[in-house]
């Protein structure tokens, strides 16, 4: 079996070998270069990652990113740099945003194990532009079918509160078992339900689903809430709040217990309309949370415009909280600003107990990630509720 193939840029000769050293020991097949300009001869189709400085003479790390994404690259790119976290930040949103997947971004100096730990993230079907049997994935006909033979389910993933560690929620995930194909990923096939006008009963059956769940949880004595997931495309249904009252009332549910989640790009399908029918759902008793905060580019503007209860704060910024100061005052200060606006806070991501300390130090108010939870199915909450509260 071929070794996957490492590519090292770095006009610190002592530095490129160190990293060179830590690959071999990891398994890789190495090529090295403390010269930039030698990036263009030792890159080719068969490399599979490139560790990248960025702060280089003659050629910046930002010129070859550019070459990765004009040859369509199928390498995947850790980015290092003894400078500006800043720039680094801003290099990691320019790869991403040509396609090119970032394993990680690392500020030097640098210790073994964290690139040790970069390394373990690259995985060949995740790397930028390749879709692995794209041929074989499900299309909208038979997503269309799946709608029909009830072969989408929920799972519900649990928010607990940073203070006391006590259940305050689930949030309810969609998934789509092929009976050929196995599991679809949400990230493939929510997308395809919107190119082919499917999400809206795709949203239907995840509203009713969702509701019909809290219902059977609060009558069987499980007092807690549910938050479900609203596609930007739904946004334009000025029937919307009276549908999900209607169904909250057949399930016995008060709406004050359902948070419906709008991402901040949503409010760029119609304005309009996205704030009459947020305004009419707050003013039902729903909950509102906005989702992903702090990715998008309208997010102050929204928190004034529209009644959020609810904050998120995304994953990008809690996963790196422990180790990058700018993640740190991005998440503290929408902690801050949430609570003025009279808001809760959840922080998505939660991969660890240190993560979760530091969030309660910080003021957040509900976690959730997978060292809390993983989504599941609703047959093994009270397996989970359990092992969470030993």
């Amino acid at each position: 079996m071929r070794k996957l193939e490492l590519l090292v840029v770095d006009d610190e000769t002592d530095f490129a070998e160190f990293v060179a050293d830590v690959a071999k020991d990891a398994g890789f097949r190495v090529l090295s270069t403390d010269d930039p300009a030698e990036f263009f001869e030792l890159y080719s189709s068969e490399t599979n990652i490139v560790v990248l400085d960025l702060f280089m003479p003659g050629i910046d790390g930002i010129e070859l990113i550019r070459h990765l994404a004009d040859k369509n690259s199928k390498a995947a790119l850790i980015l290092m740099s003894g400078k500006s976290e800043s720039v680094l930040h801003a290099a990691q949103a320019l790869a991403e945003e040509l396609n090119i997947n970032v394993l990680a971004t690392l500020q030097k100096p640098i210790l073994p194990d964290e690139l040790e730990n970069a390394f373990s993230m690259y995985a060949p079907e995740q790397s930028s532009r390749y879709v692995a049997g794209v041929d074989d994935m499900p299309s909208a006909h038979e997503l269309r079918q799946a709608i029909d033979r009830d072969e989408l389910f929920l799972v519900f993933q649990p928010q607990v509160s940073i203070a006391d560690r006590s259940l305050r929620g689930f949030e309810a995930l969609l998934r789509w078992k092929h009976p050929d194909k196995g599991m679809i990923s949400p990230g493939y096939f929510i997308p395809l339900a919107e190119e082919n006008d499917l999400i809206a009963d795709i949203s239907t059956y995840t509203d009713k689903s969702a509701v019909e769940q809290l219902g059977i949880w609060q009558r069987g004595g499980l007092n807690t809430r549910i938050s479900i997931n609203m596609s930007p495309l739904i946004l334009t249904d000025l029937e919307l709040p009276e549908q999900l009252t209607t169904q909250a009332k057949e399930h016995g549910v008060d709406p004050s217990n359902i948070t419906i989640e709008v991402t901040e790009t949503a409010a760029t399908v119609n304005i309009a309309q996205y704030i009459d029918i947020l305004t009419r759902l707050r003013m039902k008793g729903f909950g509102l949370s906005i989702d992903d905060f702090g990715t998008g580019f309208s997010s102050l503007q929204q928190l004034v415009r529209v009644p959020f209860s609810e904050l998120k704060v995304d994953i990008v910024f809690i996963k790196k909280l422990l180790v990058d100061n700018e993640c740190r005052s991005i998440t503290e200060i929408s902690i801050m600003l949430a609570h003025k606006l009279g808001m809760a806070v959840v922080a998505e991501g939660v991969e660890d107990e240190a993560t979760f300390e530091l969030l309660g130090e910080l003021g957040c108010d509900k976690g959730q990630g997978y060292w809390i939870g993983r989504p599941m199915p609703a047959e093994e909450i009270e397996s989970w509720r359990s092992s969470w509260d030993h």
